[in-house]
């Protein structure tokens, strides 16, 4: 199928009308974020079974159509591993597509690689082999070259014949409902909004800090998020994790100490430094009840570990028994988190407890054993 290049506003809403009521529509994204806060949306791509389109968001200021055509529930809206997608669609239109189905997510529940990538589950469905030598292109270029665009629109092109064949699947072997939970948590607002507070979490090299030099890195990530947001520059380009982490630990009270920091030099100082003492000191002067701290991580006794190990070895048969990757059933952690917190266990809800979690949690009450017969490991009831 030919592909449309729009790039005018009258084109746009052409194209929009003729796939509104198509009941499934393709879509990816391409996108620069290397030197910006946020993401530069550079390329928009749309297919239904009739039309296909690569929408050229840096020519279009309006965007209405396309904003109704993402928003309509009577379209679904394919996508492959969506989340930087649908995290760059909902800054750029403070909308959420919906509803959304994730082929990534499908292939997992059917026993294809567990977080298969596009090329890789487009070749298993249909053969076909995709080109791999524009992943580094930047696609904010004008012009860009035909074999780019043409590169691009493979990422829709072949996207709704594995969405079919995925649901044609998925409905066949009764597990289209174990995807629908996670499809709809997926379009969560709140996924794609950050929380300043807790982004100190994300440094690296936190876990050197203690008490209130947790409270300065956390006031200083606030600041920094701030500001990375209002000139639009990566987090990084502001300061850098390890200089936070620093400032933190040495807790500076005047110009003379931040000049005394390694990788401090005169125009930082004169750019920020009035401001970073300000917020040190605010910091230091916060009551320590409310000082971040590091989550305490609940240790598995001995017997636990043991008993983590047999229920791994559960999964592992229950995930052969299904044809899935044992990685999409369950995690360690996800075992681990069963043993000392049930109900917040992800094998305690949806289909996970039903295909595993309930068999689980009955070994766990006594009510069934661990047998061995012809070298193969089963569950058995008791009583």
């Amino acid at each position: 199928m030919d592909y449309q290049y729009i790039d005018s506003n009258a084109q746009l809403a052409e194209f929009c009308g003729k796939i509104n009521n198509a009941g499934y529509c393709a879509i990816d994204t391409e996108f620069v974020r290397e030197k910006t806060y946020y993401a530069v949306l550079a390329l928009i791509q749309v297919a239904s079974e009739k039309h296909m389109a690569c929408i050229d968001p840096l020519t279009i200021d309006n965007f209405d159509p396309f904003i109704a055509l993402i928003q309509n529930r009577e379209l679904i809206k394919v996508f492959h591993s969506p989340s930087q997608d649908l995290e760059i669609l909902f800054q750029r239109f403070s909308c959420m597509p919906q509803p959304v189905f994730d082929t990534q997510l499908a292939a997992a529940v059917l026993g294809y690689d567990h977080q298969i990538g596009y090329a890789d589950l487009v070749n298993q469905i249909t053969g076909i082999k995709l080109e791999k030598k524009h992943t580094r292109a930047n696609w904010s270029r004008r012009p860009l070259a035909e074999d780019e665009i043409n590169y691009a629109m493979d990422d829709v092109r072949y996207l709704l014949p594995v969405y079919q064949t995925l649901k044609t699947e998925l409905e066949d072997k009764k597990r289209y409902a174990w995807i629908e939970k996670d499809l709809l948590a997926m379009t969560s607002v709140s996924n794609y909004q950050i929380e300043t507070a807790d982004l100190w979490r994300r440094l690296k090299g936190v876990q050197k800090l203690r008490g209130v030099e947790l409270q300065i890195a956390r006031h200083l990530c606030q600041w920094r998020e701030q500001m990375a947001q209002q000139i639009n520059l990566p987090r990084r380009w502001v300061v850098k994790d390890d200089l936070i982490i620093e400032i933190a630990r040495l807790k500076p009270s005047k110009v003379i100490d931040l000049d005394s920091i390694r990788d401090v030099n005169e125009k930082f100082i004169e750019k920020h430094g009035d401001r970073i003492l300000a917020i040190v000191a605010v910091a230091q002067n916060t009551p320590t009840s409310k000082w971040p701290q590091h989550d305490v991580k609940q240790s598995l006794s001995t017997p636990q570990q043991a008993l983590g190990d047999c229920l791994m070895a559960l999964c592992r048969i229950i995930a052969e028994d299904n044809q899935i990757a044992v990685a999409t059933l369950a995690t360690r952690k996800d075992i681990d988190s069963l043993i000392t917190d049930r109900k917040n266990s992800r094998l305690s809800q949806g289909w996970r407890f039903s295909l595993a979690g309930e068999k689980l949690l009955n070994f766990l009450h006594g009510q069934s054993a661990l047998s061995v017969s012809d070298e193969q490991i089963r569950l058995s009831p008791l009583g």
